[in-house]
This record gives C-alpha cells, sequence and structure tokens, in this order.
C-alpha cells in the first residue's frame, strides 16, 4: 500500500501534459488515393510543396481545420499549414507567420499546435548570419483566423542552449 501511495504522489507531481499532446486523437492523417480521407483539392493547390516528405494531416483548430504537410523545398524538410474553414478545405489558404522584423515565414521547421491557447508554436533554422535558431508562437487571430505573432525569440546557437534573447513576449 506505501508503495502505491508513493507512486500516486510522484505523478502527482510531474508537470501536467502540455494541450498538444493531448489533442493527437482529433488528427486524421489523409492520403492522395481515393479513399474516406482524400486530401481536398482545394488545400493540396494551396501546399505548393515541390517534393512531399510525409503525409497531410487534418486537425479541427481554431474554428475551422488546419491541414500540415512536410515539405522538401530543396533543401532542409519545413512543415506548412494551410487553414480550411471546413473538413473539405473551403476557404483554404497557406498561412504566413510573421517574424518581428515583418517579414513573413510560409513554413516552419517544427509545428506544435495549442489548442488551449488556439495558438501555433514552431522553430526554424537559419535565418540570417547572425540567428542560427528560431522559435515562435502566434495566436489565431480576427473574423477569418490568421497567425499574429506572440512570442519570439533567437539565437546564434545553432544547438540552441545558448544566447537566447528574447524579441516579442505578448502576455496570454
Amino acid at each position: 500500500m506505501a508503495r502505491i501511495l508513493s507512486a500516486l504522489i510522484a505523478l502527482a507531481a510531474l508537470p501536467a501534459m502540455p494541450a498538444m499532446a493531448q489533442q493527437t486523437a482529433d488528427v486524421e492523417t489523409l492520403t492522395d488515393k481515393l479513399t474516406d480521407k482524400e486530401v481536398p483539392p482545394a488545400v493540396s493547390a494551396r501546399m505548393r510543396c515541390k517534393s512531399v516528405a510525409g503525409p497531410m494531416t487534418r486537425r479541427p483548430f481554431s474554428g475551422g481545420f488546419a491541414f500540415t504537410q512536410s515539405c522538401s523545398d530543396g533543401g532542409e524538410t519545413l512543415v506548412r499549414v494551410v487553414f480550411a474553414t471546413d473538413r473539405n478545405g473551403a476557404d483554404a489558404r497557406l498561412l504566413q507567420f510573421h517574424r518581428p522584423e515583418g517579414r513573413r515565414l510560409s513554413a516552419l521547421a517544427t509545428v506544435a499546435f495549442l489548442p488551449a491557447e488556439n495558438e501555433i508554436g514552431g522553430t526554424v533554422g537559419r535565418l540570417t548570419r547572425r540567428i542560427c535558431r528560431a522559435e515562435g508562437r502566434w495566436r489565431m487571430e480576427g473574423k477569418q483566423p490568421a497567425p499574429g505573432l506572440v512570442y519570439w525569440r533567437h539565437t546564434r546557437d545553432c544547438d540552441g542552449k545558448a544566447g537566447w534573447q528574447t524579441v516579442i513576449g505578448r502576455a496570454r
């Protein structure tokens, strides 16, 4: 009995699972073949992948559906996100992720959906000679939800272990 009690206490001390880990049951993998989970043509037209590097997924997000696909456009593999108002791809558009200086990214190295905060988090690799790694969070805002930058940090350290500088940190 003491063993069970100590295990329960240890579990209670662990941090709560992040929202993105809890939503995996809602994610569907889509194929290009004629199946019940076919990729909507409007969505595949917006992805603009030169070379597909993985399957497309669909998940409910921000009052619509987010479609993601890994693309290899020459060098590294990047993830593109298309937002649609319904599961069949109505009003599909490629999401653009703004950087602090106003330039936009049409793809990220990694993508995490945070439905509780209505945010998309992601990382990018080398942006300039001085920025080797960056992380950002974008909150879906507006009548036609679009990502608005709420957090951005970057570093010269390509391993991401030191030298982080927070540029934007809006409150949640």
